[in-house]
């Protein structure tokens, strides 16, 4: 695993890298950009089994971002290779694993029950504009996850959750870059003041509660 400068998670574990576009918030990828600078496996996800054994490695409790470089609900992502690395969530459970994806069938079809066994699991969501709520919408029908999330970076178009289930927490942000499109902070600031949790990827992280009273931080 790696340190992150990503402000809602400890560390990124890649065991998993390489993917492929899926819709327009794919256009200016950082992950593509940084697997070709550093010749490394893009195009299509690449299991790496050396790295299984990171996360037991970091005995204190981390917020663990999975995946940064992949997406796990991939379709070439094989069965045999997620349920490896469910299990070496299983052997170190001391941490708080987040996962993003633009794909909901990694939550959704029977044959990733297998992340049932994952005890403090974050369930995240990608969108990046209004046509894209449906992914929302599809995790929020699941039942896996202590806490559902939706990632609204980039951020496209105005983008509202009004009309839809609320999700535990709400991330916003820019696209960042020399090829970034637009995106007024009207937006940002409009979304925050319909989220439970909102971190507002301009700013600070505000230390705010989930109704339970479990903080975010």
């Amino acid at each position: 695993m790696n340190k992150t400068k990503i402000e809602w998670a400890d560390y990124t574990w890649n065991p998993i890298v390489g993917c492929s576009p899926i819709s327009a918030g794919c256009d200016n990828c950082y992950a593509a950009a940084v697997s070709r600078r550093f010749g490394l496996p893009w195009g299509a996800p690449v299991f790496l089994p050396e790295r299984l054994s990171q996360p037991a490695r970091v005995r204190k409790s981390s917020r663990v971002f999975v995946c940064s470089m992949s997406d796990l609900g991939h379709p070439q992502v094989e069965k045999g290779a997620l349920e490896q690395v469910v299990e070496a969530r299983c052997a170190a459970p001391q941490h708080t694993y987040m996962l993003l994806t633009k794909r909901p069938s990694l939550y959704c079809r029977s044959r990733f029950a297998v992340f049932n066994r994952v005890q403090n699991l974050w369930c995240g969501m990608t969108v990046e504009n209004m046509a894209s709520l449906w992914r929302w919408q599809s995790l929020d029908k699941c039942a896996l996850g202590r806490t559902k999330f939706v990632s609204v970076e980039p951020m496209l178009e105005p983008v509202s959750l009004a009309g839809f289930a609320r999700p535990d927490w709400v991330i916003a942000g820019p696209e960042t870059g020399p090829r970034a499109r637009p995106c007024k902070p009207e937006w940002i600031e409009r979304l925050s003041r319909e989220s439970l949790v909102f971190f507002d990827k301009r700013k600070q992280p505000l230390r705010r509660e989930f109704p339970s009273g479990q903080l975010l931080w």
